[in-house]
């Protein structure tokens, strides 16, 4: 059963305060904002914005004309993320505490593009791409990015020996893991797949100080919450343990991660299956 949205917030503000010394964060949400290709004086939401790396990517990429929504559940992560705006003097990034699937206050068509960096490993995916359809203008572009089904390996490792203390843990990156799943789940929302680009993004070893918390607080923490102490320590011990026996005989394995970003755009009003005749 997937982590609740209660949970996903605890542990995101829990996580807040290191989440910024990860590396590889920055160069994903960089990464997927290079391939959208925002323009000048775009309207772009940053759906799940964590600390505001695609957010602050985004904005400079559409200028002073421009505008960016970030959003996010984690009130630690976006007081992050709004002390980086203010120390990078950046004007036109605005952001609001709120689960970015269900978004009411926002108009139809409010935005050219909609992006979401690495956040739909945490959100049912057909609620959130239907919603972030009806946010978009007729031939906006929604982009996002999701690890391929399996990766990144101190992930899986997590998962395989978990389920030797009890839990059964399945890959929150299965439903998007693949491009022809990327393809199915935005068309299945309304969206026209564009296109789909899959690359190798590499940890460092300092990335990986951090696997412990980050896969126990993240979506894997109602499943864990079943553990006593004295399981959930031997679990701890073996699980770092191994990782540290892995870094060393396979360093390329554990730190290499395939990648997926995924874009898909609103159908035009005259292509529109969903539009209302």
């Amino acid at each position: 059963m997937p982590a609740s949205r209660e949970t996903i917030a605890s542990a995101f503000n829990q996580r807040a305060g290191t989440y910024d010394g990860d590396d590889w964060h920055v160069r994903y949400a960089e990464r997927l904002v290079e391939l959208a290709a925002p323009t000048d004086g775009m309207r772009i939401l940053d759906a799940a914005t964590g600390t505001g790396f695609a957010a602050i990517a985004a904005a400079r990429a559409a200028g002073p004309a421009g505008h960016v929504l970030g959003v996010d559940i984690s009130d630690g992560m976006l007081t992050r993320a709004r002390q980086s705006i203010t120390s990078l003097g950046i004007a036109t990034i605005d952001l609001i505490e709120a689960d970015a699937t269900a978004l009411p206050d926002l108009a139809d068509g409010a935005f050219d593009l909609i992006l979401c960096s690495a956040g739909l490993l945490y959100l049912p995916v057909q609620t959130a791409l239907r919603e972030w359809r009806r946010l978009l203008k007729p031939g906006g572009l929604v982009g996002f990015s999701t690890m391929r089904e399996g990766f990144p390996t101190a992930a899986r490792l997590f998962r395989e020996q978990a389920g030797r203390h009890g839990p059964t843990l399945d890959d929150p990156a299965g439903p998007l893991g693949t491009p022809s799943r990327c393809r199915r789940e935005l068309h299945d929302a309304g969206l026209v797949p564009a296109d789909i680009v899959t690359e190798t993004i590499r940890f460092s070893r300092g990335d990986l100080a951090h696997a412990w918390q980050a896969h126990t607080q993240g979506a894997h923490h109602d499943a864990l919450a079943a553990l006593t102490p004295e399981q959930t320590e031997t679990f701890r011990a073996e699980y770092t343990g191994t990782l540290a026996d892995l870094l060393d005989s396979d360093e390329d394995g554990v730190l290499d991660a395939q990648v997926i970003y995924a874009f898909g755009r609103r159908p035009s009003h005259s292509e529109d299956p969903f539009r209302r005749i």
